[in-house]
This record gives structure tokens, C-alpha cells and sequence, in this order.
């Protein structure tokens, strides 16, 4: 196989020609470019057989964060088509190679630039259907990683509360009740996004977002206009009751944000899952229980709207919200994090 290699992003800006270029030469549909766009790749790199068509291709990111101290790349939407799908890591090391010559020490992935974008692999599928936004691979991608060199880095949970789980909503209750007895809980109180305007939402909390994840694993700043599309690109969907923010007497300090897993209706024809898919507390007040305010509401107004069952998604194992997740749900899903050393 032959590789050719698209420089798509150098210092934050997409080069428009070589964007075009990359589209034309490989009739790539114009449904992917706002994904490329917001991704923002460093360069896509395209796998040819000897008749010149398309054999697979992968993404890399580049001036990424060093990760302990070395030169670190990020590889993502590694596609190889299944009729290749043998004698793979020839191609991989030539990859390698020309990343080694840029001065490339370590490769994390998948991770499609940024943790605010899609990243990790399902390692242990379970029985469950995917639900909506959930990264989602054939094992065969796992596999590979494996087979060319790459090691597991980081550990993710999904779980899930099925059919309002009476003990796991007793769980809840009682931490509520807990946090009645501190005096600052009479002077919080929980507003639905309800009846605004989303753009003004999301501007809103787009500060607290930076301030509440600035020490997560493998955290990378993202741009107000990035964060904005990623949300809008889901605007049909969102439905703002249940994008939660909590304030603290006037100050926001925290919100919760899921989402109807409207991936049920392809096997369903009816959605009975609500997603708990991003809740942020101002570090200040970590530590607080403020987070369970935040659920608990979300909870009720999913109970309310007659869904049976909350996913808590995508836990990063060592983060206190994997504990959260698995007080308050089953374990649904796991997925990894790799990592090579060039």
C-alpha cells in the first residue's frame, strides 16, 4: 500500500486548498467536513492498494501536551477497510517512522485531538446496544492497536440505572438528605434552560466548563466557537429541561446536561433512556455534594417525563464521578485509553 499525507491544520488554522484537495482526490462527502472542522487534524494520512484506490486512512494531531515530559502525537478515526485488514502494521510503521524523524516520542489514541471530541475504544461491549454519542468500534480496531504496539493508558466506566432502580434512587435520596443539614444547601437552588435562548446558555457556562475541567486527564483548553458547535450540532436534539444549571445564592456553580438516548428509537421505536452526559461543579466547591443536587434534579425531571432508566456516561475510572456513577447505576460499558512509545 502506498500512503499520501494532507496537512490539514498548521498553527489553529485549517489550509482551505489542502482541505479541498484532500475532498477531491478522495470524493470525501461534504457531511464530513464540518466534522473536520471542528476536529481540526494536523494532518490526514490515506492508505492506497497498487490500483490507487482508497484502502484506509487515520488522523494524527500534533502539538499536543507532552505526556511525561516527551514530544506527544494523537492518533485518531483509524478506518482500514476490511479487505485489508491483514499485514496492517507494515503500513503502521511507516507511519511511525516519519512521525520518529519529526521528533515524535509518544502516540495516545484514539483521540480525535481533544478529550472534548471523540476518543477511546469499547474493550468490553456487554450486551447493551450503543446509546447516543457513545464511541463505538469493531473489536477488530482493538486488535490492532494491540497488534502494533499499543498499550492500555486509561480506564472508562459507562453504568446505568435501569427502571429507576428504587435502591439506587434511595442512594440518592439519602445523599440529598444528607446535604440538608449543611446551611449552604438552603441557598442553592437549580434553574432549567428551559424557555432560553441556547446560544446564551451555553455561553453562560462555557467559562465554568474551562474552570471545572482544567485538571482532567489529559485536559486540553478548547475555543468558545469550538465549544459552541460541538453543542449545536445536537441543537435538534437538546432538550433544554433537562440541561440543569445549579447557583449557589447568584452565583453559578455547576450544571448537568443530558440528553433522551435517541439511538432507542432505531431498535426500540421509543426512547425510555435519559443520558447523563456532562455535569461540572466550579472546583471550589468540589468536594461539596453538589454534583448529587445536580443529578437528582436530572433524575426527577427524567422520572417525570416517563424515561425508565439514566446512563451515567463515560467515566474516567480514577475521577470521583466513577463512584458516582456506579453508586447510583450498574456497570454498562468499559472502554480504554492506549498508548505507544516510539
Amino acid at each position: 500500500m502506498k500512503i499520501k499525507q494532507y496537512t490539514i491544520t498548521e498553527n489553529n488554522r485549517i489550509n482551505k486548498i489542502n482541505l479541498e484537495k484532500y475532498i477531491m482526490e478522495n470524493n470525501i462527502s461534504q457531511n464530513e467536513v464540518p466534522k473536520i472542522q471542528i476536529e481540526r487534524p494536523s494532518e490526514i494520512i490515506v492508505f492506497y492498494n497498487e490500483n490507487k484506490e482508497i484502502a484506509g486512512s487515520l488522523n494524527l494531531w500534533h502539538n499536543r501536551p507532552n505526556y511525561n515530559g516527551r514530544k506527544t502525537s494523537y492518533i485518531g478515526n483509524v478506518n482500514i477497510h476490511e479487505k485489508y485488514r491483514k499485514n496492517e502494521d507494515k503500513i503502521f510503521n511507516k507511519v511511525f517512522k516519519e512521525l520518529k524523524k519529526k521528533g515524535i516520542k509518544t502516540i495516545i489514541g484514539p483521540l480525535n485531538g481533544t478529550t472534548w471530541n471523540t476518543y477511546r475504544y469499547v474493550t468490553d461491549k456487554r450486551n447493551h446496544p450503543p446509546f447516543l454519542m457513545e464511541p463505538f468500534n469493531e473489536e477488530y480496531y482493538v486488535e490492532l492497536f494491540k497488534k502494533i504496539g499499543f498499550e492500555p493508558l486509561a480506564y472508562y466506566i459507562s453504568t446505568i440505572m435501569e427502571n429507576m432502580n428504587p435502591v439506587q434512587r434511595g442512594h440518592l435520596s439519602k445523599k440529598i438528605e444528607k446535604l440538608k443539614k449543611f446551611d449552604y444547601y438552603k441557598d442553592t437552588t437549580v434553574k432549567s434552560a428551559e424557555n432560553n435562548d441556547l446560544i446564551t446558555v451555553l455561553n453562560k457556562v462555557y467559562d465554568l466548563t474551562i474552570e471545572a475541567f482544567k485538571n482532567n486527564f489529559l485536559y486540553s483548553e478548547l475555543d468558545r466557537e469550538i465549544f459552541l458547535k460541538i453543542y449545536m450540532n445536537y441543537e435538534d436534539k437538546i432538550v433544554k429541561k433537562f440541561f440543569k444549571m445549579l447557583y449557589l445564592k447568584d452565583e453559578l456553580i455547576g450544571y448537568v446536561f443530558g440528553i433522551p438516548d435517541y439511538a432507542e428509537l432505531e431498535y426500540k421505536g421509543k426512547i425510555e433512556t435519559m443520558i447523563l452526559k456532562t455535569i461540572a461543579i466550579s472546583p471550589k466547591y468540589n468536594g461539596k455534594g453538589m454534583g448529587y443536587i445536580l443529578i437528582d434534579e436530572l433524575v426527577k425531571e427524567a422520572e417525570k417525563s416517563g424515561y425508565k432508566n439514566v446512563i451515567y456516561a463515560l467515566m474516567y475510572e480514577k475521577n470521583i464521578s466513577k463512584n458516582i456513577g456506579l453508586l447510583l447505576g450498574d456497570e454498562l460499558r468499559r472502554y480504554t485509553l492506549f498508548i505507544k512509545e516510539l
